[in-house]
């Protein structure tokens, strides 16, 4: 039963991610953190978002922004270089607290000049996504503050977003991986979490073509603020004796 719970939440929010290209993977983090070791939670967190966001990148590869995609790979790598050094693991305390935090920060940033079409935006997303992910699990509504003012198309954006997330939770599982010690993660669990994510994601791209550009960006902002919301009020519990 632990693990069908585990692989309905991993195809719930595969479906979510496959409408707004993001939300999901800030909500699975949450539900892994809460019931896993952060080690363990971030492993199978980065495992599922691969194989999601693997799917979507191959249903809508034609759509992939690929200068923007290159600039943040270089960002993404140099921020994985300088945290390796660090080998921080937050307590579930931080892990939550920075899951709630990040929506609301992220909105305090200026959208006009984060545009991902621009190279220098997209070096800057790619070092503080990747280095947010390493610290937090996710970024998902730091990554959708350089698409809010971008010219990209709805496709494009969520295309580009899945490339983007396979490649950066890849190096989450490099530097997680190895702090992971023998037995914590179970292979087969791994197995169901990738199928339930891969069927979702499925689902969830067939929704997007109904969906106008109106409502994915509507819709995106308010399903991201409430989850922050819900993840301060979490860190505030398991603050409180």
């Amino acid at each position: 039963m632990f693990m069908l719970l585990l692989a309905f939440a991993a195809f719930a929010t595969s479906i979510l991610s496959g409408v707004f290209g993001m939300a999901g993977g800030l909500i699975l983090m949450g539900v892994y953190a809460s019931l896993l070791p952060v080690a363990t939670a971030m492993v199978l967190h980065g495992t599922t978002q691969i194989a999601a966001n693997g799917m979507r990148a191959v249903l809508l590869f034609r759509e992939v922004y690929a200068p923007g995609l290159r600039a943040y790979t270089v960002g993404a790598l140099l921020a994985f270089i300088a945290l390796s050094q660090l080998r921080v693991v937050l307590p579930p305390f931080g892990v939550f607290l920075g899951l709630g935090l990040l929506p609301f920060a992220a909105r305090l940033m200026p959208a006009d000049k984060l545009d991902f079409a621009n190279p220098r935006a997209a070096m800057l997303c790619g070092a503080l996504v990747a280095g947010v992910q390493l610290l937090a699990g996710v970024a998902g509504p730091l990554l959708d503050v350089f698409f809010l003012q971008t010219r990209l198309t709805t496709r494009q954006i969520v295309a580009t977003k899945a490339v983007t997330q396979v490649f950066s939770h890849g190096l989450k599982l490099v530097y997680f991986g190895t702090l992971l010690k023998a037995g914590q993660l179970d292979a087969e669990l791994g197995l169901y979490v990738v199928i339930a994510a891969l069927l979702g994601t499925t689902v969830g791209t067939r929704i997007l073509e109904k969906i106008s550009d109106h409502s994915f960006r509507r819709w995106t902002r308010v399903i991201v603020l409430w989850t922050g919301g819900f993840y301060l009020c979490k860190a505030l519990v398991l603050i409180v004796p």
